[in-house]
């Protein structure tokens, strides 16, 4: 069976059109990562295999790389005098990480996190914040940072 016919081909397009498509694809991909790793997916016969095979080689989900962008989300800390925005970027960083090894962050959890991550100095803005609301939402409190 001829590999590049497989996927998920939108109708309308025929055979020929698809393996042109694929082809280009295959070729994007390819261009886009180093000779180490292009040695091995070299022989995938589609796009859609390439790019299976690249996220089972890179994409891995163990127990420590877990552990590790759970530990940085744990640790990281502003201290006196960063830049608030660079703090938010860097926290976002991870908890977009976490999510894609499937880890999930309630959203009350990660409210609780940035606020604890604050330097003390700010200690007035989170009793301030946790004493007007029963519930917190992460916008509001990026709005209020």
């Amino acid at each position: 069976m001829d590999r590049s016919d497989s996927g998920n081909k939108p109708t309308g397009v025929s055979d020929e059109e698809w393996k042109k498509l694929d082809w280009k694809s295959k070729s994007t991909i390819r261009l886009c990562v180093s000779d180490s790793v292009l040695l091995n997916v070299s022989g995938e016969a589609t796009a859609k295999a390439l790019w299976d095979k690249l996220g089972t080689l890179y994409q891995s989900k163990p127990l420590v790389n877990k552990l590790f962008l759970r530990k940085n989300m744990y640790n990281l800390r502003m201290k006196d005098g960063d830049s608030v925005t660079e703090h938010l970027n860097a926290f976002n960083s991870v908890v977009s990480h976490l999510s894609s090894v499937d880890i999930k962050i309630l959203d009350e959890d990660k409210c609780i996190i940035l606020l604890c991550s604050l330097p003390d100095s700010w200690y007035s803005l989170v009793i301030s914040i946790g004493s007007n609301t029963t519930a917190l939402q992460f916008d509001e409190i990026v709005s209020s940072c």
